[in-house]
């Protein structure tokens, strides 16, 4: 594949996304640079990108002040935020598309906006007639019934994630966590999917399906599927949502049907694997911000299989250097 860009520059470096999205940039050797950022050094990014680069929090009021610096230092052609905090901050301050005369590589507003809220989320699902669980803030009400799940609002659904299952739990919660939601425990279990969504700037919309094991959070082994019922309940999605780029469906198939439980409005932890699949979301994503054609599609062969494991680096001397 020939060289698209000079530089790239994904936020989040430390991370498992931001990581897994320069794998697939660096396996498809479209630039020359990819530049990493984080708010620490103490990470594996050091020896998968070209740099990384120290930043404050996303949330500080220098975090743009140093991103333009490290920027305009390195000609970044693209920029591409890795994390929810760093996509809605982007988009709170009006960098949805541009930072500067730098391209910035994000979902559409709408599914930002739906997608960082897990109510909002239900509440999409449920104006556009799409099955949904049910889902209440904790303050607001008590739980249709039990065991459900209780999780936070906004932010990484696996975290702080609870199975409540007593009716003295549902008191305790509503004095200690009133800011989260009750949610519809959707079973069962081995009928979790994590599917890929991609819709182009013309319209087509392209999709992976994979039925998942998660492990401490993250998804440890898949089997890509094929199914016409979560298929068309996905497209619907992206549909509805006008969706322009990509994101990342949670949904579960129960005996009605599928149900999504959350839409992250961005890349997904999976993304180098299904990349190596041939589903390629980050690679559309640059070609497209850069007024390239795509080659079509070629949907992903059901039944690959991959497993998420580990990997050790040993660092003797850093050569990289860290600003």
């Amino acid at each position: 594949m020939p060289i698209l860009c000079d530089s790239i520059l994904i936020t989040g470096c430390g991370g498992d996304i931001g990581q897994s999205i320069c794998k697939a940039i660096n396996d498809a050797k479209i630039t020359r640079q990819v530049i990493g950022c984080d708010i620490h050094s103490k990470h594996m990014g050091l020896e998968i990108f070209n740099k990384c680069e120290i930043v404050p929090l996303a949330r500080a009021d220098d975090y743009f002040g140093k991103l333009k610096k490290i920027i305009e230092f390195n000609k970044v052609k693209l920029v591409i935020p890795s994390t929810e905090d760093e996509i809605e901050i982007f988009l709170n301050a009006g960098y949805d598309k541009k930072i500067g005369e730098t391209t910035v590589i994000m979902a559409s507003k709408g599914a930002i906006s739906i997608g960082l809220d897990k109510l909002k989320t239900v509440n999409f699902l449920k104006e556009n007639n799409l099955k949904y669980p049910w889902s209440y803030n904790v303050s607001d009400a008590r739980p249709d019934d039990l065991p459900c799940i209780l999780k936070m609002r906004r932010g990484q659904g696996s975290k702080n994630l609870r199975i409540v299952e007593h009716e003295l739990e549902i008191d305790l919660y509503q004095k200690l966590r009133q800011d989260d939601i009750w949610q519809e425990l959707l079973l069962p279990d081995e009928e979790e999917y994590t599917c890929g969504l991609y819709r182009t700037l013309d319209g087509e919309v392209r999709t992976v399906v994979i039925n998942r094991i998660m492990k401490d959070g993250f998804t440890s082994y898949g089997t890509v599927v094929e199914d016409h019922a979560i298929d068309d309940y996905i497209k619907s999605i992206a549909i509805n949502i006008n969706l322009h780029g990509s994101i990342n469906v949670q949904l579960r198939k129960t005996n009605d049907g599928p149900v999504a439980f959350e839409i992250n409005p961005r890349f997904s932890s999976t993304v180098f694997f299904r990349h190596l699949m041939g589903y390629q979301d980050i690679i559309w994503s640059i070609k497209e911000s850069l007024g390239k054609k795509l080659e079509p599609f070629n949907a992903v062969q059901p039944g690959i299989i991959f497993y998420r494991g580990t990997q050790e680096y040993i660092i003797k001397n850093n050569k990289k250097g860290l600003s």
